[in-house]
């Protein structure tokens, strides 16, 4: 099938519905509203596929980047041919950047070439891939910063995760004095004891001395990683913390593409190598990384961020990769639930492998319009 269209639609979650920060938006400032720009792929025949990018507040960009510096590169292709057009979009794009908006951009268009793919051959992508027909333990990010969260309230958010089936959770620090952070950590370990792993996440927040200093605390506590404790431009340091500190050392979704993560799995940066569909180079890349981790003894616990086409596309992946985990959120959502419908289904506290052909999903249109973005 040839491809007549490559279209990107900018849609977004409002500000008010989610007004939770990490510390990189606390500290750094830099704030990522919930938008994404949502790709569709058509073909000659009249058949869609669908991928999303990630944008953090850079959603104009990739959504031109998608429509005028991609679509001319994917158009009269054949739609099968995914790793060919991937590698025409990197090296036509060479010059334009290696991080950010061009690879999230490559990235919403790959994703939805595999859901062309996969309706083409009417299976779903992990079975094209090779994936076994199994559950992925989920693991719930929360504990984010909010004025009116205090401990209490930050217990009974994680109450919620334990009597969804989730006994894996995440909280995010950085933003904080350190005692205080630990100080969160260490309330909702006594609340819940065994009942509950917990991992952190500080978002590229710490400096070197800070991230050693919290990661000797996490160790007393059992925290099972330490999520991007510095920033992702200093893989060296990151190499130093991983082999001075007990506590794994997670990262880094801000990397992109395979070569970014050849240097940090290569030089021991990480223990656990995490990565996203909808950010890193799509679906056909994910995979790349996810073979150089297995060849370097780590395991892929995807990342999740906005959109549920996203969170489906690292689900497809984590399931051909064998991932012993994967990231989601529990907070309402019903912009990521219309968009990804059925497709995101769990049962204590694991969630079940999509079963449609593609992706699986079928987006809500009257979803779309809801939150497109005029401008």
């Amino acid at each position: 099938m040839k491809i007549s269209k490559v279209e990107a639609i900018k849609v977004g979650q409002p500000t008010e519905e989610f007004y939770e920060r990490d510390a990189l938006a606390v500290v750094g400032g830099a704030e990522h509203p919930m938008d994404i720009a949502i790709v569709k792929v058509e073909t000659s025949n009249g058949e869609v596929g669908y991928g999303e990018c990630v944008s953090y507040g850079g959603l104009e960009p990739v959504a031109v980047s998608v429509e005028k510096v991609l679509q001319p590169l994917a158009k009269g292709e054949e739609s099968s041919a995914i790793t060919q057009i991937w590698e025409k979009m990197y090296m036509a794009t060479f010059r334009l950047g290696r991080r950010g908006v061009i690879i999230s951009a490559m990235s919403g268009v790959d994703i939805a070439l595999w859901d062309l793919l996969g309706k083409e051959l009417g299976a779903p992508i992990y079975r094209l891939l090779g994936g076994a027909e199994r559950r992925v333990k989920g693991y719930i990010t929360g504990g984010y910063y909010r004025k009116d969260k205090d401990i209490p309230a930050l217990i009974e958010e994680e109450r919620g995760y334990l009597k969804a089936g989730f006994d894996t959770v995440k909280i995010k620090i950085g933003a904080l004095p350190l005692a205080q952070d630990v100080n969160r950590i260490r309330s909702v370990k006594e609340a819940f004891g065994d009942k509950v792993d917990i991992a952190v996440d500080a978002n590229n927040t710490f400096d070197f001395n800070s991230a050693l200093r919290m990661g000797r605390e996490l160790e007393k506590l059992g925290v099972i990683f330490f999520e991007e404790p510095i920033s992702t431009d200093h893989p060296a340091l990151s190499a130093e913390l991983a082999r001075t500190l007990d506590v794994p050392i997670a990262g880094y979704e801000t990397a992109y593409t395979l070569y970014e993560y050849r240097d940090l799995i290569e030089s021991h940066a990480v223990d656990i190598v995490q990565n996203d569909a909808a950010w890193n180079g799509g679906i056909t890349e994910m995979l790349r990384i996810g073979t150089l981790a297995r060849a370097h003894g780590l395991s892929v616990i995807p990342h999740y961020s906005a959109g549920g086409i996203g969170f489906v596309a690292s689900l497809h992946a984590a399931l051909a990769m064998n991932s012993p985990m994967i990231e989601y959120h529990l907070r309402p959502n019903p912009f990521r639930d219309g968009l990804a419908g059925d497709a995101i289904r769990h049962e204590n506290g694991e969630f079940l492998q999509p079963s449609k052909p593609g992706l699986g999903i079928t987006p809500d249109e009257k979803v779309i319009e809801r939150y497109r973005l005029k401008q």
